[in-house]
């Protein structure tokens, strides 16, 4: 009668922890969402990928970036400048949760970048938005350029760019307060994909990035 009892007993723990270890896989595997679910989350998707040009801008220790530099890889892209007071810290702090939620739970990073290009390149030199990038995370890039290159880019990217004003003088920044706060998703074969809209909350990030990155 005991031994019967204790195999039921037995039966009865490898049932429940075979459903707990059900559960925490279900919690720990991202799921794929519809592009609906994606959008309700704050994740636009193109219906097909928008080619890119090439480019040029540079990184910190003269290091060039250019298109080729986005195969390969799913590259998450955001513009923003060194002295932004509000919208770009918040962004970058959201990116860097993200990267390191990523990372505690394994997620396959090798084929993962993370890069922040400046709109400000008048006064953001690559050493100075580089480091203000590594700032947030070691891993990601900081990119500055000419403006005409960075407007040329800024466009096919959707990001709302300006020209400082002509009698600027290093003084007027008014043109760097209206840009778009999106972050910027761009596919293995340096493809714009979409873009993830503000504002920018960890869940809703790690969700909709693990959706579309995880089976590609």
């Amino acid at each position: 009668m005991q031994k019967g009892i204790k195999v039921n007993l037995a039966l009865i723990i490898v049932f429940i922890l075979s459903v707990l270890l059900l559960f925490i896989n279900n919690l720990t595997t991202p799921r794929t969402l519809s592009n609906q679910e994606l959008l309700v989350n704050g994740l636009f998707l193109f219906q097909e990928p928008k080619e890119i040009s090439d480019f040029s801008f540079e990184s910190s220790n003269k290091e060039i970036f250019t298109k080729n530099n986005l195969k390969g890889k799913w590259s998450l892209i955001y513009f923003g400048f060194s002295r932004c007071p509000d919208e770009c810290p918040v962004a970058m702090y959201e990116l860097s949760k993200l990267a390191n939620v990523l990372r505690e739970k394994d997620f396959y990073m090798d084929d993962k970048q993370w890069i922040l290009i400046t709109i400000d390149p008048e006064r953001d030199t690559p050493e100075v938005i580089d480091k203000y990038a590594k700032g947030f995370d070691s891993e990601f890039v900081g990119l500055s350029s000419s403006r005409p290159m960075l407007l040329n880019l800024a466009t096919q990217l959707a990001v709302n760019n300006k020209m400082p004003p002509m009698d600027n003088n290093g003084h007027n920044h008014e043109h760097l307060d209206d840009h778009v706060n999106n972050i910027i998703l761009v596919n293995p074969e340096a493809e714009f994909v979409g873009f993830f809209r503000p504002p920018f909350d960890i869940s809703r990030l790690s969700l909709t990035y693990q959706s579309v990155t995880q089976s590609n």
